[in-house]
């Protein structure tokens, strides 16, 4: 081979190598992460800002909240909302209740209103459903973090993007990256991935590169950490009295992984942390210690910083709607979610602008990012959505089939004496059905009852269906003795302002009366992991760590081996239970 020849066609080599699909440099330059996109000038940006007035740029950072459904025009909400983007102009709207259909009608129809394009947010931790009517539904954070497959994190965000997009929505304020280190939070518990920083990080970095590779924002919260509290902040102000040292080893490393990561947004979490802020009742979302502190300075986040909602007792009792105007401000928040009142909290902060207290810099900063921000979301081409596709996007078999992998590949047993389960004796076995509800909210006990049924292979099925405290146990428990098998399926849920995910005495009381008389029986939390606390004896426990209906189904066909238990606890319950435990069969 001539040397002519050898460098043509080693310059060929190299040309094939460097255009090949896989591995291309055009393809490493294309990319480009999504916060360099987000944060990059652009001309559409600087030509809003110059024409905006001081108010405008500051009405940018308030995000205003309503239901979904579809609204006469007439209506007091409407006139509402129309006097807030059309006078006010405020930057976005969170909605958190309705109709997919009807939402992407009223989303469109207020968008028509607005001069600037609205940011439109929603909270769809777990899906669309967890606020329309009609939408998908994937099993909880913690069923994810038991599956330890990140891969499923990445559909289910993806999936989440889809239908996001199809109803207008384009923040989704997710995932939840809380390392769960408390038995006893009221508030986080299945919401987090789990206990191991390192198990969180990888589920939500998985789950944001999803979200954002669908084009919507997603929202890293509650910043700097709200696992490890007893105290739901929206009924008070949690205090959290750990060390710098403590939180930089464990609550920071989920969002030092997702700032590394892209994440767009962070939320800011209504605690207090004395470690950082030693002023009194000043929750981290009104700190600048915190905000700029930590989360800009230290761990150098450049997107956008969104409060947690302003409507929680965590703030409210502390604080008037112009001194939360303000430090959001001061701390370094760019967008002021659920203010209580929009115009006193823009004129609050018009007047320190005016007045020298604060900078219009400041303002300009935060209005630019809530444009870019826009810009990335190419709202500037087209702000409306077709309202015909919502139907075909939102629920779809697709995110029906994602949220069943997960159930399925999450669902754990955590203890099975004599191989209780599954039911290989069952058609010559009588099986009482206890369903119990901690009362927090209407449980998923139809649909178990029901499935329950159509798969039912025992001899004769009886059912009980008991919500909150129970009055007279007695009966429950001289009927059981007719049984050879009982299943107690639990709904323990967290919801806001109850104060616990746990179970009520008498519940717990029932439960370990019937262990005690040497019944057979299996507990399925739909719910809490951590209730085998409060009856270690019984023989077999399944954790499921949600009730959607593929949790319900996931763990109806494990009974009879139709699927094998894969999960690993993604928390310790106990000396007897801990993380990464869960029996193969």
């Amino acid at each position: 081979m001539n040397k002519k020849f050898s460098v043509i066609f080693l310059t060929s080599l190299l040309i094939l190598f460097f255009s090949s699909e896989e591995i291309s440099l055009s393809n490493f330059e294309k990319k480009i992460s999504p916060l360099n996109v987000y944060l990059k000038d652009n001309e559409w940006t600087e030509k809003k800002l110059s024409s905006m007035t001081l108010r405008e740029k500051i009405a940018q950072m308030v995000i205003s909240n309503s239901d979904g459904y579809s609204l006469d025009e007439g209506s007091k909400e409407f006139q509402r909302l129309r006097n807030l983007i059309e006078n006010e102009k405020i930057g976005g709207l969170i909605f958190f209740k309705g109709n997919s259909v009807q939402e992407a009608g009223l989303i469109n129809r207020l968008q028509t209103l607005s001069e600037t394009p609205l940011l439109i947010s929603a909270d769809f931790e777990r899906g669309t459903k967890m606020r329309l009517d009609d939408g998908s539904l994937f099993p909880s954070n913690m069923a994810l973090g038991a599956t330890r497959n990140p891969e499923l994190a990445y559909q289910m965000g993806l999936q989440i993007a889809k239908e996001c997009k199809a109803i207008g929505v384009h923040q989704n304020y997710a995932p939840v990256v809380d390392v769960n280190n408390n038995s006893l939070n009221p508030i986080i518990n299945v919401r987090s991935y789990g206990e191991d920083p390192e198990l969180v990080s990888s589920m939500a970095d998985q789950f944001i590169k999803g979200m954002q590779d669908g084009n919507v924002i997603a929202t890293a919260k509650h910043f700097p950490g709200h696992g490890d509290t007893d105290v739901d902040s929206h009924s008070d102000l949690p205090v959290l009295n750990f060390t710098k040292d403590r939180l930089d080893n464990l609550e920071l490393i989920p969002f030092k992984s997702a700032v590394k990561n892209d994440v767009i947004s962070v939320m800011i979490a209504h605690l207090s942390l004395p470690s950082i802020d030693n002023e009194s009742n000043v929750p981290a979302s009104l700190s600048k210690s915190v905000v700029e502190g930590v989360l800009i300075d230290e761990l150098k986040f450049s997107g956008l910083v969104v409060t947690d909602a302003l409507n929680m007792a965590g703030v409210v009792k502390h604080f008037s709607a112009e001194e939360v105007a303000l430090r959001c401000v001061n701390a370094g928040v760019d967008l002021i979610l659920m203010p209580q009142g929009e115009s006193v909290t823009i004129s609050a902060i018009e007047t320190a602008v005016n007045n020298g207290s604060v900078s219009e810099e400041r303002i300009n900063t935060s209005a630019r990012k809530i444009l870019n921000a826009k810009y990335w979301l190419k709202l500037n081409e087209n702000k409306l959505i077709d309202e015909g596709s919502v139907s075909s996007i939102v629920n779809s078999n697709d995110a029906k089939k994602i949220s069943q992998q997960i159930a399925d590949e999450s669902l754990t047993l955590v203890k099975n004496n004599n191989s209780l389960v599954p039911f290989n004796n069952a058609p010559d076995q009588n099986c009482l059905i206890i369903s119990l509800n901690n009362g927090n909210e209407k449980a998923n006990s139809d649909y178990f009852l029901s499935t329950f049924n159509e798969k039912n292979k025992f001899k004769s099925v009886s059912y009980y269906d008991l919500n909150g405290d129970i009055t007279d146990a007695g009966e429950i428990i001289t009927d059981a003795d007719n049984y050879d098998v009982i299943i107690i399926p639990i709904y323990a849920k967290v919801k806001i302002k109850t104060g616990t995910v746990g179970l009520p005495d008498s519940q717990i009381s029932l439960i370990s009366s019937l262990t005690s008389k040497g019944k057979k029986v299996l507990v399925v939390s739909f719910g809490n992991p951590y209730l085998i606390q409060g009856f270690p004896d019984i023989d077999s426990y399944i954790c499921a760590y949600s009730d959607a209906e593929t949790s319900i189904n996931s763990a109806i066909n494990s009974f009879y081996g139709t699927i094998k238990y894969k999960g690993k606890l993604p928390v310790t319950i106990s000396d007897q239970f801990k993380y990464g435990d869960g029996i193969r069969n």
